[in-house]
């Protein structure tokens, strides 16, 4: 591996790990639901063949595709290949947001949790990032991504990293405070001038 390549899919990973929320942790524990114009499978061996208009449905996770291969181990862990023009790859995450993903071929592994997404394929969050690149890889179990080249000259792995939106109440100008006004002094009553002869009135006193 050329050292130009590595630098790409390690620069890709560093970038795109950080920002990432995590996937729907309860969808991997959820059955899966397979639709398709045609299915064969192999009881024995826990092998299904899906081919057209395939929609694969796990949790939050949607896939459409063209043909998939789904098979289970003895412990229930899924695996499944497919491909399609292009296989559609949609999920949630945690926080709610989601994310989409497209190629023309995937292997994922239910054990781990790794998508792999192979020939022309790309990755977008509702924020706007996104990712393109030959092969992605995928780790569902932490949302972290790994972009790679196929090696030939003029290969590159496109990233977009979208600015943060700042919080609106947080930099809305704050309101001027209130400033009391004093109540205005009350001015001493004036003391009756004495009569002649006479003492100071009560008022005055």
């Amino acid at each position: 591996m050329s050292r130009r390549r590595r630098a790409a899919e390690l620069s890709a990973l560093i970038l795109l790990a950080a920002p990432m929320a995590h996937a729907e942790n309860a969808d991997r524990e959820k059955p899966m639901n397979i639709e398709a114009d045609h299915a064969n499978f192999d009881q024995k061996n826990n092998v299904g063949v899906y081919t057209g208009n395939v929609i694969v449905v796990q949790g939050t996770m949607t896939l459409k595709a063209d043909k998939v291969t789904v098979r289970q181990d003895a412990d229930g862990n899924q695996f499944s290949q497919g491909d399609g023009k292009p296989v559609k790859f949609r999920q949630r995450m945690d926080t709610g947001e989601w994310v989409d993903a497209n190629s023309l071929h995937y292997d994922y592994d239910g054990k781990t949790g790794i998508l792999k997404l192979i020939n022309k394929a790309w990755v977008r969050r509702d924020t706007g990032d996104e990712v393109i690149g030959d092969v992605i890889v995928y780790d569902m179990a932490t949302s972290t991504y790994q972009a790679q080249t196929d090696g030939k000259p003029g290969s590159r792995v496109n990233i977009t990293l979208m600015p943060k939106k700042k919080d609106a109440s947080a930099t809305a100008a704050k309101p001027a405070k209130a400033v009391a006004s004093k109540p205005a002094a009350s001015k001493p009553a004036a003391a009756s001038a004495p009569k002649s002869g006479g003492s100071w009135s009560k008022d005055a006193q």
